[in-house]
């Protein structure tokens, strides 16, 4: 294993440099390509023109017919995947050009926050580490290589203005969530592939700045290329984490100490939870803040699980009883997945909601506090438990009033809309008062008084 040290040092050296360029690729032929072209100015004035009638001129005429023939062309190159993302996809975009939320998601003059500045540093700082602990390097050179490895991260989007020109908050949410993923999915496939050896904390550690990388530039090209609303990257971010744990869970559950073992069913579940978070927000346009309380509900969920069997797992240590656990969390996500739909949380009331979770929790632990108790169930069910109807509370007063907000048109629909009811029954009593000799239902429908008065305003 050792000659392999040398080889390894210099590709990770050579990965980390080149990184930011890795997935660089051409952007032509996409949906969301596809959709802008549809939506040039000149096409859709003509268009409006022939929808009300109006007569073009020859110009406008042969303009129209080469723009549709350009359109074919371009849809006709697009690939099958490109072409189900522009039909998946095309009523969110139409939608999210006139609402109120593309003003905050479309920032064309994107400012780099704090945290982003935070983030590309501590990245930075980790590959250089792993770098060091790789070739065992030491003296000042172990202190100054991952300072300069953070400072080029940093200097990433100065270096190569071109590849940030026209992204979005949810462009560097999307890589930031694959750089993370990617640390523990590197670091599984070391563990799969060398567990059995001496040097594999060398290949996690390595293969985790490597795996960060590339799973970061993956998810860069693929937000940008494909444009993603907000709430598909939390979900395969939520999927991104729970897909090891089951995984983990599986292959503990079955009594394994095999490290190789162990990677690989952190690196498998890794995999199909990416792939399940991406199917799982293909079919529903969740929000950031549906994501929010799936993934506190599945927290939730994982804490009663434990809760359940924490006592027998002292007792017997059954390492099979993970799988419990386990199950509570992907029970608890798929009960959060159909509890949010029609709901469609904003960003503030996902956020609040998960932090009332949170504040509850931790008055259920300090109820727990009080009592005294020796139990573990009692210390992780209490808060589970107040959690979890925080939660619900929670979650079913924002659901209802954005239904009834949706309802009126006040939210989701340009423009508002009102219904009052009024019930008169003293009409009925005004009616058989009214004296009619001579009957005529023109004159009596103008003056009788009617039991129900239904008016909408908009």
């Amino acid at each position: 294993m050792k000659s392999l040290r040398i080889p390894f040092y210099v590709a990770l050296f050579l990965l980390l440099i080149s990184g930011s360029n890795t997935f660089a690729q051409g952007k032509l032929y996409t949906a969301r390509g596809y959709w802008e072209e549809t939506r040039n100015e000149t096409y859709r004035t003509i268009q409006k023109k022939v929808e009300s009638g109006d007569s073009l001129s020859d110009n406008e005429k042969g303009y129209l017919q080469d723009y549709e023939l350009f359109l074919a062309s371009y849809f006709n190159r697009m690939t099958a995947d490109q072409k189900e993302d522009y039909d998946r996809l095309k009523g969110y975009w139409n939608t999210r050009l006139t609402s109120d939320d593309a003003k905050e998601t479309e920032v064309k003059d994107f400012e780099w926050r704090g945290r982003d500045r935070l983030a590309n540093g501590l990245y930075g700082l980790w590959y250089g580490s792993s770098i060091v602990s790789i070739g065992e390097i030491t003296g000042a050179a172990s202190v100054g290589l991952p300072l300069v490895t953070s400072g080029l991260w940093m200097l990433g989007p100065a270096l190569n203005p071109m590849k940030y020109k026209g992204i979005t908050r949810n462009t560097v949410r999307a890589s930031n969530t694959g750089k993370l993923l990617g640390l523990g999915y590197g670091a599984a496939l070391g563990l799969a592939l060398a567990g059995g050896s001496e040097d594999y904390g060398k290949w996690s550690l390595g293969l985790s700045s490597v795996g960060s990388i590339l799973l970061g530039e993956v998810a860069f090209y693929a937000e940008e290329k494909k444009n993603l609303p907000a709430g598909h990257i939390e979900i395969m971010r939520h999927y991104g984490f729970l897909g090891p744990w089951v995984g983990f869970a599986i292959v503990a559950g079955t009594g394994s100490d095999n490290r190789n073992a162990i990677g690989a069913g952190l690196l498998a579940g890794g995999i199909s939870g990416l792939i399940i978070g991406n199917g799982v927000a293909s079919k529903y346009n969740y929000t950031r803040g549906d994501a929010d309380a799936i993934s506190s509900l599945t927290l939730i969920s994982t804490g009663i699980g434990f809760a359940a069997v924490t006592e027998t797992y002292n007792n017997n240590e059954a390492k099979s009883l993970l799988m419990v656990p386990a199950a509570a969390s992907v029970i608890g996500s798929v009960w959060a997945q159909r509890a949010v739909k029609g709901a469609h949380l904003t960003d503030r009331q996902g956020s609040t909601l998960n932090l009332a979770v949170g504040g509850a929790a931790l008055i259920g632990l300090g109820v727990v506090f009080f009592t005294k108790s020796e139990s573990p169930a009692v210390w992780l069910g209490v808060p589970s438990g107040l959690a979890l109807f925080t939660h619900q509370l929670l979650l079913h007063n924002y659901k209802t009033t954005n239904m009834e907000m949706n309802i009126r048109g006040k939210k989701y629909k340009k423009r508002s809309y009102s219904v009052s009811l009024k019930v008169t029954p003293e009409g009925y009593f005004l009616n058989k008062q009214m004296p009619l000799r001579n009957y005529s239902p023109q004159l009596a429908a103008q003056m009788q008084n009617p039991l129900l008065k239904l008016v909408v305003r908009w």
